[in-house]
């Protein structure tokens, strides 16, 4: 019998919408109003979030026609795509709420906590070097972050 782990699932979902949103609050916060950056931020969750889990569900309904004999257990694409959706939703909390009590360093900084964290849960999971793995997933968190803010900044005041 198969186990059914989630762990992938949390991952794929929470990262990006932690790293969307996070973007989204620092390009936006860069040259616009608390309210506008809220907006923004929770219209991006919700699309997001559904978009995430639509994509969980045709990738797994898809890798499960394709791998019949895979060791993963295929079975319930649905379920994936709850995770997948439910995680993006929680990760793109994170940031939002932090801008929304503390601004966009106070977003930036609770973003990188929680990036380093799951990356150190991963490793830690994966047998992996764990403090290799937070470092590794919160620098690439924090450079597709500062993507968005230079964006931001630069569509912003043009």
């Amino acid at each position: 019998m198969r186990r059914r782990i989630f762990f992938r699932d949390i991952i794929l979902g929470g990262q990006d919408g932690l790293v969307n949103v996070l973007g989204i609050v620092l390009g936006v916060g860069a040259t616009q109003p608390l309210h506008t950056v809220l907006l923004t931020g929770l219209v991006a969750t919700a699309a997001e979030s559904v978009s995430m889990a639509a994509v969980a569900f045709t990738s797994m309904d898809a890798a499960a026609s394709f791998y019949k004999k895979a060791p993963i257990d295929y079975n319930n694409p649905f379920l994936d795509a709850i995770m997948v959706g439910l995680a993006s939703v929680i990760g793109s909390l994170v940031p939002l709420i932090a801008f929304w009590f503390g601004g966009a360093v106070t977003s930036v900084i609770t973003s990188a906590i929680v990036l380093y964290v799951v990356g150190f849960i991963r490793g830690s999971l994966s047998k992996e070097n764990a403090v290799r793995a937070g470092i590794r997933l919160l620098v690439i968190g924090m450079l597709a972050a500062g993507v968005s803010f230079i964006v931001g900044v630069l569509v912003g005041r043009s």
